[in-house]
């Protein structure tokens, strides 16, 4: 098993404040005689009702992610979106065949998408591949942005 980013539990932690259930860590990608890691697995968890003051909480499994986790701490920045985006479509391409209703994500800090993803380079491979992203402010633990938005946010303006 590769070894792990070390924002892991960062984007692990901010998955979980925004309403994720972890179901797999690392996740595996079985295709053929081929075992793939990909960082997370997750799914929405969704708090239906509450009573006496108590929260009761039920899964609602409309939304499953897997998330792979980059750093960009290489010598070059594009060196590193090369393989970073290589890997992230190997891994959409599995899953589309073993997983096909789980969405693919790449998790990147703050610092990394204003650094190579907001720049020309950066927003062409976003929109022309397309790439899912999961911005995460890793001083607060929190989840900053999703691009495009977070799919549950997605199926309700369809619903809208």
């Amino acid at each position: 098993m590769p070894a792990r980013d070390a924002t892991h539990k960062i984007v692990k932690q901010a998955l979980i404040k925004d309403g994720w259930e972890i179901t797999d860590d690392p996740y595996v990608i079985s295709y053929g005689e081929r075992f793939l890691f990909v960082d997370l697995a997750a799914r929405e968890s969704e708090p239906l009702e509450s009573l006496k003051g108590r929260l009761i909480s039920a899964k609602k499994d409309n939304s499953k992610i897997a998330i792979e986790i980059k750093e960009f701490r290489g010598q070059s920045s594009i060196a590193d979106l090369q393989q970073a985006i290589g890997q992230y479509m190997l891994y959409r391409i599995l899953l589309s065949q073993v997983d096909p209703k789980r969405v693919m994500y790449l998790a990147v800090a703050d610092i990394t998408y204003n650094n190579i993803f907001s720049e020309p380079v950066g927003e062409l491979a976003i929109a022309e591949i397309p790439l899912n992203l999961l911005v995460v402010d890793v001083k607060q633990g929190e989840i900053q942005q999703w691009i495009p938005q977070r799919p549950t946010e997605i199926s309700s303006n369809k619903s809208s």
